[in-house]
């Protein structure tokens, strides 16, 4: 009996420099119509750190690595990285492997 592949769970946690905080929720909110409609998106969700709203925190799904590698070299994710950099103090993308429990 084959198992079914595991689905890529990814967490991007994003620090806005001080002041740019709008900007950056826009920039982030411009790509998720596009990412959305994406093959192989399963879930796609922009937040922002409830204690600290400098701090996004980016959850989303992916049905293979594939999938998520396409995304990460898709033109309106490249165009949002080149621009991203003016704005951001750090930035962190953490693919990760499903171990127990539900979906992401």
């Amino acid at each position: 009996m084959t198992l079914p592949a595991a689905t890529i769970p990814v967490v991007a946690i994003f620090r806005a420099k001080p002041g740019t905080e709008a900007i950056v929720e826009a920039l982030f909110r411009g790509v998720i119509a596009d990412t959305l409609a994406e093959e192989g998106c399963i879930t796609y969700q922009l937040n922002r750190d409830a204690a600290d709203p400098a701090r996004f925190v980016w959850t989303e799904e992916w049905a293979s690595r594939a999938l998520l590698d396409r995304h990460l070299a898709a033109p309106h994710i490249a165009k949002l990285f080149a621009e991203l950099p003016h704005y951001i103090e750090s930035s962190e993308v953490i693919p990760l492997t499903p171990l127990a429990g539900g979906a992401a």
